[in-house]
Parts: C-alpha cells; sequence; structure tokens
C-alpha cells in the first residue's frame, strides 16, 4: 500500500518553494546545498521512497538524500545521485540500504550514479529525513511531484519523450566549439590526426624515459630504484628514469548505457545488422558480490563514429590516432583498464593493468572484504595468480594493480574488526579474533578489566556485537590491530602468490579509494609500488599520509581528473573547474607536484574518452575526457600535458619547480 507525500508538510533549510501543493513543488536550493524535510517518512515502516523529479537547469544536479540524528549538524548517511537536466525522471530510494551494505546500487531508467556514504544507521534512530541538493555554484532549480512511500519496488518508470543525443552520440541541448555536425566535417577532422607516432623530446627514449639519466643496469622490465637523495623512482627495461603519465580506459569510446535511452537518440544503428552488431555489448552484470544482476545493453558511439568513416578498418585507425594524439603531447604510459595493443606485440606505450577476479570468498565480512583467514581465500588467491602467466613476459607491461578501489574502504574510519564481530556468520575471520584475545589476555576476567565490559566467556564473541570499538571504548586498540593484521591478510595472500606466478612485473598495490584510514597502510611491504587515487587539485596531502604512515615505496596516484561544463557533456566528474583553459591549469599543477614529491612516480588521468552524456553502465557522464566522444583532443588540456612534460624530469630530480598555480574550480557535478 502506497503512501502519499504531502510537500505543505515539508520545511526548507537553504531552500524556498517557488510553488508548493500538496502533491507538488518547485524548489530553488541555495549554492551551498540546501534541503527539504520530507517528515512522513518518520515512523512509517515503509521500505522506499519514489517519485518524480525534473531538474530546472542546462546541466545536471547531484541530489541528495540525507539522514540525520536528533540534534546533529551533520548527516550521518546520505546518498547521492545524478540526474539529466529538464528531463522529468522517477527515482526509487532504497531505505534498507541505510544498513551501509553498499556503497553502489544498479539503475534505474533514467537516473544516473548512486552512491552511498556515511555510517550504518538504524532508520528508526532517524530524525530528519531531507531531500536536497550537494553544494553547486548557484542557485538550483527543481520540480518534485507524485511522491509516495511504499513496500514494493515500483515497477513503472516514465520518461519524457525527447531527443538528447544526435547521431554522433553528443548532447544535442547545447552548442560547443569543435561540435561535430555532419560525417564530412567528422572525416575531415579525424584525417587530421593520421600521423606517424612519436615523442616530441630527442632526450625520450622509446619507453618515454630519460636516456639522459641512467639510474642502474636495465633488467628488461620495469623496475624501481630508491637514489640516494632519498627519491624513488620507476626505471625503464633500459635501466633510465621513468614517471608514468598517460590516461586510464585507452578504449575506443566508453560504452554508453542506451537501456531505456534508445527512444531519445537521433539515431542507433539495428543491433542485428551486421556491420555494426559487433559495437553493441548486451547481457547481465554483477557490480559486486553482493549487488543483485543488472541486465544492460551498451553502444560504443566512438567505435561506431569510426566505424562509419573507416569502415573494417577502424580499429587499426583508431589505434594511429590514439598513439599520435598521445605519444605527440608527451603521455608516455597508459593506466588502468588499458587498450591500446596491449599484450599484442605491437605495443607503442608501457601500460599498467588490473589483475581480474580478486579472490572473494562464499561468506563476506563486510561489502567486499572477504574471510581472509579461511582455506577458500588461500586456494582462490593461487587460482587468481594463474592469470598472470600470459602476461608475464610483456616488456611493456610496468606492472598489476592487484584490484580496483575496495568498497569496505570508503567508510571513513572503518575498523573492519568490527565489522568481524557485528557480522552474525562464524567466520574465520572471527575465530581468529576470538583466538587473538584469548592469546593477549588468557582470561575473560582479565579482558573485562582492561576493556571494563562484562562478557561471560569468550564463547560470547561468537553472538554479534553491533560495534565492539564504540559500545567498550577501551576495546579500540585491539579492534585496530586485529584490523591492520586482517588487512594485511588481505594483501598478503595474494600478493605472495602473483609473486610466485610473476618475477618479471611490479605489484602495484591496490588503488586506493583514498588515503585516510592508516589501517590500510597495513602490508605495503608486499607491494613494489603503492597506490592511491587521488580526487584533489594537488596529491600532496594524500602522498604525505602514505609517506608518514611508514611506507617506505614508490606512490602511484592511478586517478585524477577534472572537467568543466563548456563542452559537450552536462557533469562535471569528481573534481569542477571554471572552463577548459583550467583543465590545464590543474594537469600542470597535479602531475608536476607529484613529480616533484620525493615518492611520486607516476599519476594517471582518468579517462581517456568523455563519458556519455546519459551516462555510461552505472550512470557516470563526466566531462573528463582528453578526447570526446567523436575523437577530438580538447586542446587546452593536450597543451598542458606537453609542457609538463617537457621539464617532467626536471620537477622530478629537483632541477625545475613544480607548476604552482592552481585552476580556478567550482563545486563538483559529480556522484
Amino acid at each position: 500500500m502506497q503512501m502519499k507525500v504531502n510537500f505543505e508538510n515539508s520545511v526548507t533549510r537553504n531552500a524556498a518553494f517557488i510553488s508548493l501543493g500538496t502533491d507538488n513543488c518547485t524548489v530553488v536550493f541555495g549554492a551551498g546545498g540546501g534541503g527539504l524535510a520530507l517528515p512522513q517518512i518518520k515512523g512509517s515502516g515503509k521500505r522506499y521512497l519514489a517519485g518524480d523529479i525534473e531538474v530546472l537547469e542546462e546541466h545536471s544536479a547531484a541530489m541528495m538524500f540525507r539522514c540525520y540524528l536528533p540534534g546533529a549538524e551533520k548527516e550521518r548517511i546520505f546518498m547521492r545521485f545524478g540526474l539529466l537536466p529538464g528531463f522529468k525522471t522517477r527515482i526509487c530510494l532504497d531505505l534498507n540500504l541505510l544498513d551501509n551494505s553498499t556503497i553502489f546500487t544498479n539503475r534505474t531508467p533514467g537516473t544516473l550514479k548512486l552512491v552511498i556514504h556515511g555510517k550504518r544507521t538504524d532508520i528508526n534512530s532517524v530524525d530528519i529525513f531531507e531531500l536536497g541538493m550537494e553544494e553547486t555554484f548557484h542557485e538550483v532549480k527543481v520540480r518534485l511531484e507524485n511522491f509516495f512511500l511504499t513496500d514494493e519496488r515500483p515497477e513503472e518508470y516514465p520518461l519524457p519523450q525527447r531527443k538528447l543525443v544526435d547521431e554522433f552520440g553528443q548532447w544535442k541541448e547545447k552548442e560547443w566549439p569543435g561540435k561535430i555536425h555532419s560525417m564530412e566535417e567528422l572525416k575531415t577532422r579525424l584525417k587530421g590526426y593520421e600521423k606517424k607516432a612519436e615523442y616530441p623530446f630527442p632526450e625520450w627514449n622509446r619507453w618515454g624515459g630519460d636516456a639522459g639519466r641512467k639510474l642502474k643496469e636495465g633488467t628488461g622490465y620495469f623496475s624501481t630504484f630508491k637514489s640516494e637523495d632519498g627519491r624513488w623512482h620507476l626505471v625503464d627495461p633500459d635501466g633510465c628514469d621513468y614517471f608514468s603519465l598517460g590516461p586510464c580506459g585507452t578504449n575506443p569510446g566508453d560504452h554508453c548505457r542506451i537501456d531505456s535511452f534508445e527512444q531519445v537518440c537521433d539515431w542507433l544503428p539495428d543491433v542485428n545488422d551486421p556491420e555494426f552488431k559487433d559495437l553493441y555489448m548486451t547481457g547481465t552484470m554483477r557490480r559486486a558480490a553482493y549487488m543483485p544482476p543488472d541486465t544492460y545493453k551498451m553502444l560504443s558511439f566512438t567505435a561506431l563514429n569510426l566505424k562509419r568513416v573507416y569502415g573494417d578498418s577502424w580499429k587499426e585507425k583508431w589505434e594511429e590516432i590514439s598513439y599520435n594524439i598521445l605519444m605527440g603531447n608527451g603521455i608516455n604510459s597508459q593506466g588502468n583498464f588499458p587498450g591500446l595493443c596491449v599484450n599484442n606485440g605491437r605495443s607503442k606505450l608501457p601500460y599498467v593493468r588490473e589483475l581480474p577476479g580478486f579472490p572473494t570468498t562464499s561468506t563476506l565480512i563486510f561489502r567486499d572484504f572477504p574471510d581472509v583467514l579461511s582455506p577458500e581465500y588461500h586456494e582462490k588467491s593461487e587460482k587468481y595468480a594463474e592469470y598472470l602467466t600470459q602476461w608475464k613476459e610483456d616488456v611493456w607491461l610496468i606492472g598489476y594493480f592487484l584490484r580496483n578501489e575496495p568498497e569496505f574502504n570508503f567508510v571513513e574510519g572503518l575498523a573492519i574488526a568490527d565489522e568481524v564481530l557485528h557480522n552474525p556468520e562464524q567466520t574465520y575471520c572471527r575465530l581468529g579474533l576470538i583466538r587473538y584475545l584469548k592469546e593477549t589476555y588468557g582470561s575473560i576476567e582479565a579482558l573485562n578489566k582492561a576493556w571494563a565490559s562484562a562478557f561471560e566467556s569468550f564463547d560470547d564473541f561468537r553472538k554479534p556485537i553491533d560495534c565492539c570499538s564504540v559500545d567498550y571504548p577501551k576495546s579500540q586498540q585491539d579492534i585496530r590491530d586485529f584490523s591492520k593484521y586482517l588487512i594485511r591478510e588481505y594483501i598478503k595472500v595474494p600478493s605472495l602468490a602473483c609473486r610466485a606466478a610473476d618475477k618479471n612485473h611490479l605489484n602495484l598495490g591496490l588503488r586506493w579509494s583514498k588515503a585516510y584510514n592508516a589501517d590500510m597502510m597495513a602490508g605495503w611491504e608486499y607491494f613494489d609500488v603503492f597506490s592511491i587515487n587521488c580526487y584533489d587539485f594537488d596529491p600532496s596531502r594524500d602522498m604525505n599520509f602514505v609517506m608518514n604512515a611508514g611506507v617506505d615505496l614508490p606512490i602511484l596516484l592511478g586517478e585524477y581528473h577534472c572537467g568543466a561544463l563548456d563542452r559537450g557533456l552536462p557533469a562535471t566528474g569528481l573534481k569542477g573547474v571554471k572552463n577548459q583553459e583550467e583543465r590545464g591549469v590543474m594537469w600542470r599543477h597535479f602531475v608536476e607536484k607529484a613529480a616533484a614529491h620525493p615518492y611520486g612516480v607516476g599519476a594517471h588521468w582518468f579517462q581517456y574518452n568523455d563519458q556519455f552524456c546519459l551516462g555510461r553502465y552505472d550512470g557516470e557522464n563526466y566531462q573528463i575526457g582528453m578526447v570526446d566522444i567523436c575523437m577530438q583532443p580538447y586542446k587546452e588540456l593536450m597543451d598542458a600535458a606537453y609542457e609538463t612534460s617537457k621539464i617532467l624530469y626536471k620537477v622530478k630530480n629537483g632541477e625545475a619547480e613544480p607548476y604552482s598555480r592552481l585552476p580556478e574550480s567550482i563545486p563538483m557535478i559529480g556522484y
């Protein structure tokens, strides 16, 4: 049974009603990020909040659903989700996800990406449920209507019948410099990039290393070196200084999610057309082991555009154009998710890649954290490492990431041992924690004295404990120590298996999503390089956190980016800047700060291609590419890349100062 939401009962925060009725309203949210409280959710006992939203602006909006405890000024947990501009969309928020069991959800028709951040929250403890807006650079108008609470997930998600995407995959609602308007224009532009690829700097060798800076005898593969001045370096196969600089996702376009969006596209090839059917991707995927499967239909508009121009030779022409654009502007690497001549004997750019299928277990501790003390984890780690035998003789491979952005790490301050005790399953990790406590204290009386607790026996730890380090504050040190042990095992077991399978390539670590939890630094000694993704304008803070936590390894920045709204997409990504010129400023400042850091050995931009204006598989639709959907490079960004690469090795070795100006930023439009 549905319960209608009455907006006349709502209370605004940093927002004002433009119009107000019982079942609809138009609200202007302040630039600082306002909200509209929905008091009917409290005590309703309903699982889902659903309703229709239209963003009355020219760009996408990052909407927020915030949950506040009594008297709190900051939300305890929130959902952030993206919506297209001027496109009325039905949303559905699952209130069961306040348990913080996931950061991601599958898309519903019309919506963009949804993420969940914060701490596990009992819905009955929430005082205020608020639907609102993320901080942005101006006031944002939104229309809300037909909201209701229900125990059954809605089956219908009606979408406007309106064309949003042209035949080239571009956003129809806007004009910008460089937009393609005809096939003849596209052919002429692409042919202008058909050139021999070469580095513009005579001192660079074929790897993109500095031939004049030999650090040691080459091993034939990439390696590391710490010089007498305390600087860490990557070393190319010839033994020369090498700083890894380039984009992630060097593929012929992003995968564009078109299921539910087909009617808003000007033109799509028939999925059964033999000329184009190979450009479609259809099927079912599971984003994480604990998430439900998601059926999808995707198409690469970039590949489609290239095939319409070049026919069956489109892939070779894409390679030629990509090598010219990248190498010609001083790009010497492919970041994670590479696709440009990987392990096929035709490589011109060194690359890194992620080892697929990171070991999991049938029972998970929290989100994607496995039962790392189980025999199953060891067995699956051995199997996982076998994949490396396919790559181990590729000299262009710098190294491999074990995985990308473990999802448990998105919870700030997480202690994984707390989650071991919260989880009711009798896991090997739980048994290991009980054993650790017995060995540490000897008797339950000694533990109770130390923790100011009243457990009757160690068997009490077989029962779920909501949050041990909060319920028993004096347990915090033990919880932290055992958490670090589990993280170390999480890293150690697959790392040793990988080293046994492949002694040629570097273990580049886990691509942690953020460096803010010292527990996650445990196990670094099993890596060759420590990698983090850093969405900030200056990487120094995160790099210093890693270094000051005692990690003595080269640091690779696996992702960074920014976007602007002056070109063909309605969202900036995880960092926003004023315009394309400022994107170039960010490139220079970020990369040169990373190179100047004594532990910095690489920075990988996310990503090579712009995302699709209607969203990739999960709904990200960011203007973050080095090239757009028609393979047109962003000149301002590429010019900046060239200027940085021209002095890269001087900055790396303290002979030149890094670029100092920060870009003019705007609050992100990202999800």
